[in-house]
């Protein structure tokens, strides 16, 4: 039996965890086969099972399946709408409580059950890719517009879509006067995780507005390319801003590399503020290195309780993590 035959038998597994892992497997076969199989997990009653599929048409580029994305969407008739809702949805959206009267409908109809946000926020991302033109393409023309803040808002648009297409037009937007136009740039760009941006993102190291400098640092964070490490690693030590400086040095924690070990040592150890000192110190410990312990055990007896609270939470739980690694 071939291997789109097994997972196609598979797809029917009563374990929802074995269905899931059969849609993402699906998006990684390119035949026509595969793309009416994930059509079919589309209905699954499990939402993660959904969500897989959804994302799995995406990879596949399955336009002919935007329809029924934009029916998970609960479009009403305007999808460009509906898309700029559901690339903002959070998980707290299925927690709140219903209002007075919302179950019901005029004539006294009940409105079903409400889709879960996982799979109508992946609906709109992945529509978003097939479909360009319904959501992204109008938000880029706003980019070219003098007011600002109609481009901050398609700036914000575009990130929440993650739509990378957009990223040229979005790099331009960091060379221009607004700092706020900038920083929202940087944003996008980071919420895309466009690789293309880094150069450009490490150039806005040297921008006057600390904010921009900030928002610049997440992004370099959420792409995670190790080119960026040295050149973070020299605005830890030189930028005059701490709430700069504390973000680094958290981003530096989260490349789980042992190559900045030094300079947070030095931000744990000697940087005037307590905040950079207590982020140089969680991220030594999701470094995860030997190098580390001694490190942190210096900042348990740091001048600021903070500091002290932070190496006492990070210490135990290294010792047992590189206890763990050890045994292995």
């Amino acid at each position: 039996m071939q291997l789109i035959d097994q997972l196609l038998k598979s797809s029917e597994d009563e374990n929802p965890n074995v269905r899931r892992a059969v849609a993402m497997a699906l998006g990684e076969l390119g035949n026509t086969t595969a793309k009416v199989a994930l059509a079919k997990l589309l209905k699954d009653k499990e939402p993660l099972v959904k969500e897989a599929a959804i994302y799995a048409l995406g990879k596949l580029n399955v336009v002919e399946a935007a329809d029924l994305l934009a029916k998970l969407l609960g479009d009403d008739g305007d999808p460009r709408k509906a898309i700029l809702v559901g690339v903002s949805l959070k998980g707290d959206e299925d927690d709140k409580p219903a209002t007075t009267g919302a179950g019901a409908l005029a004539g006294g109809q009940k409105r079903d059950a409400q889709t879960p946000w996982r799979v109508r926020k992946a609906a709109a991302l992945v529509l978003c890719k097939l479909k360009p033109e319904i959501a992204v393409h109008p938000l880029v023309q706003m980019l070219g517009m003098e007011n600002d803040q109609a481009r901050i808002a398609a700036l914000t648009g575009l990130g929440n879509m993650e739509a990378d297409i957009a990223g040229p037009n979005v790099m331009e937007l960091l060379k221009v006067e607004s700092w706020e136009v900038r920083k929202a740039a940087a944003q996008a760009l980071g919420k895309m995780k466009y690789a293309a941006a880094v150069p450009a993102l490490l150039g806005l190291m040297a921008d006057s507005r600390f904010a921009v400098r900030v928002e610049a640092v997440i992004a370099l964070n959420h792409i995670k390319s190790d080119d960026t490490i040295g050149p973070l690693m020299k605005t830890l030590a030189e930028d005059d801003t701490p709430d700069v400086r504390r973000t680094v040095a958290i981003a530096l924690g989260n490349f789980k590399n042992e190559t900045p070990v030094p300079a947070l040592a030095k931000a744990a150890q000697k940087d005037e503020a307590w905040q950079v000192r207590k982020a140089a110190v969680f991220s030594l410990g999701n470094i995860r290195s030997a190098a580390c312990l001694p490190l942190v055990m210096e900042a348990l007896v740091d001048v600021h309780e903070e500091v002290r609270a932070a190496a006492g939470t990070v210490y135990p739980r290294l010792v047992s993590l590189l206890g763990e690694h050890s045994a292995e």
